[in-house]
């Protein structure tokens, strides 16, 4: 078995990556936020996010579903949240008229792709019954009726993980944790930048400029499939010895959880590309804690076991599907209709630049092709887009 996917799925999954640096190109230091919610969602699992308010949980999430092309539903969870405000208000006509009971859920959480609760450990023990049903069986009971639910992934929101030994079981449904702060002291500047650079963005795409560049949802279906395809075996007897050194240091990581383990680390092989997971994909494992205390132990056993936690896991792509990315530009560039769209192109085309620099520094025929398609966009702004501010490139 070759350790690459075969070429067309491959694309697509190096084409998934690249979607996710545009919205880590959006923020700062939200690059394992943005990786976790990919990763729960090609593994149809959950996520959750601890930390403080205003840390861009909610805007990654827009963003992101923006991307996707997904429908989202979002909300702040309070003590007195009533159900309704959730999963929908009861079709009183109906009720009245046949003596039914049914929740109209259009537009609700039981309808959407991915859903994102804020504060979800505050909602009322009826609203975590019903999502403990949805996250695990992706139905919800509609009165008397089993409905399936539409639901690829959850995303809670916390500033802490409760001691409630109520809420352990609903809380262990979120494979997936990532911890959040604000931004360090040295990185407030490009905060300000990258937030403003949004700000203007967000303004043009509400006068009718360029929107976000997606990634069809069919795509991310066939990606979600591919997970079961991932060879293992390579990978396997280190997580074996990862996970009995979690026991022997009392890390809490349940039989379940070390079993979902092995689709977190299929999904990350995916994600670079490969069809074979290598020892690198074990990294994900320190985002699957249980208790927020155990995240540095968990870190340290991974660590000590040579797993490169550091790692981005990118694969370095051959010149042929470098040049497939340059040739989806150009064509783009061909039907562009607002100065954002040549400054999209632009940011595309400088990663390549990079990219190529960084890792096949000897194609000299391929960068000077990134470089006249960058001068051809730039040519195209200026002349085309003067007044929209065209030369702020």
């Amino acid at each position: 078995m070759t350790a690459h996917l075969e070429p067309a799925l491959r694309r697509t999954a190096l084409t998934f990556a690249a979607r996710l640096d545009d919205i880590k190109d959006s923020y700062v230091g939200r690059n394992d936020v943005v990786d976790i919610v990919a990763l729960a969602v090609l593994c149809r699992e959950h996520a959750l996010l601890v930390g403080p308010p205003g840390t861009a949980k909610t805007a990654v999430l827009e963003r992101f579903c923006a991307v996707l092309r997904a429908r989202q539903f979002s909300y702040l969870l309070t003590r007195f949240t009533e159900p309704a405000e959730v999963f929908g208000a009861i079709d009183v006509a109906r009720f009245q008229r046949e003596g039914v009971y049914r929740v109209n859920t259009e537009g609700m959480l039981p309808d959407v792709d991915i859903a994102f609760l804020d504060e979800i450990f505050h909602g009322s023990s009826a609203i975590l019954n019903t999502l403990l049903t949805l996250v695990n069986e992706r139905v919800f009971h509609n009165g008397s009726t089993r409905e399936a639910a539409n639901l690829i992934t959850l995303l809670g929101a916390s500033n802490d993980i409760p001691d409630d030994p109520v809420l352990h079981a609903f809380c262990d449904r979120f494979l997936f944790r990532c911890t959040l702060d604000y931004v360090p002291d040295d990185k407030i500047g490009e905060v300000l930048e990258v937030g403003w650079a949004a700000e203007r963005a967000a303004v043009r795409a509400e006068h009718g400029a360029a929107g976000v560049t997606g990634f069809d949802l069919d795509d991310l279906r066939a990606l979600q499939r591919a997970t079961a395809e991932v060879d293992l075996s390579g990978i396997r007897d280190d997580l074996t010895k990862i996970l009995l050194a979690f026991r022997q240091e009392a890390v809490a990581f349940s039989d379940r959880r070390a079993v979902k383990a092995q689709k977190a680390v299929a999904a990350r092989a995916l994600l670079a590309g490969r069809r074979r997971a290598e020892t690198e994909d074990l990294a994900v494992l320190v985002h699957l804690w249980t208790n927020r205390q155990d995240e540095a132990t968990i870190q340290r056993v991974v660590e000590g076991h040579g797993v490169p936690v550091a790692a981005s896991g990118s694969a370095v792509r051959d010149l042929e599907e470098i040049t497939y990315d340059l040739t989806r530009i150009a064509r783009e560039h061909d039907v562009v209709a607002a100065a954002e769209d040549c400054r999209e192109l632009l940011r595309r085309l400088g990663r390549l630049l990079a990219e190529i620099r960084a890792t096949h520094p000897r194609a000299a025929s391929t960068l000077r092709k990134v470089q006249l398609a960058q001068a051809a966009v730039i040519a195209t702004l200026r002349e085309r887009f003067t007044q929209e501010g065209g030369f702020d490139v």
